[in-house]
């Protein structure tokens, strides 16, 4: 097998548009042709000077190792990947094997040698939404700056005891992951006797007919059936926990009756469970609201950087190991450190927030920016300021507000996360229409700002009627 120097892309990196500053990394990447299949890797290091962080991923961005090296050391990684295709967001056809990837983070070590055996070695497959994904980051790299799934650090965990096929995506659910042809794919690399985990939640409680207790479930049961009578060993994993708190001191937990619903479906399936929820909820209410974004994407509470991401597949590679189906390979703990975003010459004009949420205040300045802000605009703004959104656990609408209507979601959204105060709902009714105050605009958002970050600093607002444009002005100063 012929190994080459590359640049990126390669292995989940793409070229950021910045320069290496301090706390990134330039990775070194490297390919060779292989057919799709099972690999066994023999990779060795060598450390020109102390390297107090070296990183080795394969395709996919996927961990295989990472440790500290002494000045002269050489080393030998040993470590097992699956080369499989891949089905891309909007694909018709799943992309064919590409070889294997290897990308090197470390400056002062070099690769000596790279050998890749094809082996038969039991396989992990991975199915789950963007939590789980294999997820790309930028060169120069940063471990904290970058979006990551859970199970592309799971490989390093597992050390030989077995390879990672991770056929997670974003945005699935567990009806999706089989309509959108992901199911059928991962199928194909099954062999008798692999494991496949299998954890959802984040997307299903967006969809009417995914309730927990409804449609969830009978997906869940289907599926153990269905992987079982091809030879697989199902574990169910419960949803990663979210870095969602009512206010500082108040864990929010939206996903809670996704997590039960596993536990359910294990139970009733005789199903190995790794309970992902409740680990991470845990460390995230030990850590507390603000620093537990040291795990999190920046201005992201759903998604985890690879620090996060790391903690979680150590959870998991552990619980693998305590049921008996794995060995968990030890690593050391990677304490997250900054920087947590790319430079700002990469994100054009960082005083700006995301192009969608720039382009709503836009509309609210040049459409009837004298106009007074209703109350149903106002839930708008602090919705999609504050990155809320509505689920399908039930609420009762006001007396005013029909379903199907184009606000409909805003409303349910801002009942389902207390943004609307009583008194704007007296008789039943929320009255969408009717002109807000300052102080009350600023009541519905301190309230929602309140559960990303401290509200301490942001005023409480007067009597006098807020304008459509000044609402807008204060929602894009109020980042999360």
């Amino acid at each position: 097998m012929e190994w080459r120097s590359c640049g990126v892309p390669c292995a989940g990196f793409v070229q950021g548009e910045f320069d290496a500053a301090q706390g990134y990394a330039l990775p070194v990447c490297m390919r060779a042709d292989a057919p799709q299949g099972r690999y066994r890797l023999t990779v060795r290091l060598s450390a020109r000077h102390d390297v107090q962080e070296v990183i080795l991923f394969s395709g996919g961005r996927r961990l295989l190792w990472r440790g500290a090296m002494r000045a002269g050391e050489q080393r030998t990684v040993t470590a097992l990947c699956m080369v499989h295709p891949v089905l891309s967001d909007n694909a018709d056809e799943p992309a064919p094997a590409c070889g294997i990837e290897l990308v090197l983070v470390g400056e002062g070590v070099t690769v000596t040698g790279v050998q890749a055996e094809s082996c038969d070695a039991r396989a992990v497959l991975l199915m789950g939404d963007s939590t789980v994904t294999d997820q790309g980051a930028l060169s120069p790299y940063a471990p904290g700056a970058t979006y990551c799934g859970w199970g592309q650090m799971l490989p390093a965990f597992l050390g030989e005891s077995a390879c990672v096929g991770n056929f997670a995506r974003s945005g699935l659910t567990l009806e999706t992951f089989h309509t959108e042809g992901l199911y059928d794919l991962m199928k194909t690399q099954l062999h008798p006797g692999d494991l496949v985990l299998m954890q959802f939640g984040h997307n299903d409680q967006k969809r009417p007919h995914l309730t927990a207790e409804g449609g969830f479930a009978r997906a869940l049961n289907a599926y153990v059936h269905q992987l079982r009578a091809l030879g697989a060993q199902v574990v169910l994993v419960t949803p990663l926990a979210r870095n969602s708190w009512w206010n500082a001191r108040e864990y929010c937990d939206l996903l809670l009756p996704f997590a039960q619903a596993m536990k359910d479906a294990a139970a009733r399936c005789g199903a190995p469970l790794i309970d992902l929820h409740a680990f991470m909820r845990g460390l995230l209410l030990d850590t507390g609201r603000d620093a537990a974004k040291t795990l999190f994407h920046i201005g992201d509470y759903t998604h985890t950087n690879d620090f996060g991401a790391y903690r979680a597949a150590g959870f998991v590679a552990d619980e693998l190991a305590r049921l008996n189906l794995t060995d968990a390979a030890p690593l050391g703990a990677w304490a997250p450190r900054p920087p947590y975003d790319v430079p700002a010459s990469n994100q054009g004009d960082e005083a700006l927030p995301p192009e969608g949420l720039e382009a709503l205040y836009r509309r609210f300045e040049a459409e009837r920016p004298d106009a007074p802000l209703t109350r149903m605009e106002a839930l708008e703004l602090v919705n999609r300021t504050c990155g809320l959104f509505s689920h399908n656990a039930p609420v009762a609408l006001p007396d005013d507000i029909a379903l199907g209507e184009s606000y409909t979601e805003d409303v349910r959204c801002a009942l389902q996360h207390r943004l609307i105060p009583e008194e704007m709902l007296e008789g039943g009714k929320l009255r969408r229409r009717r002109a807000m105050t300052e102080r009350e605009f600023m009541r519905v958002l301190r309230t929602g700002y309140g559960m990303r970050c401290s509200t301490e600093r942001m005023p409480e607002g007067g009597g006098a009627v807020i304008t459509r444009a000044e609402a807008a002005r204060i929602c894009r100063r109020a980042r999360i």
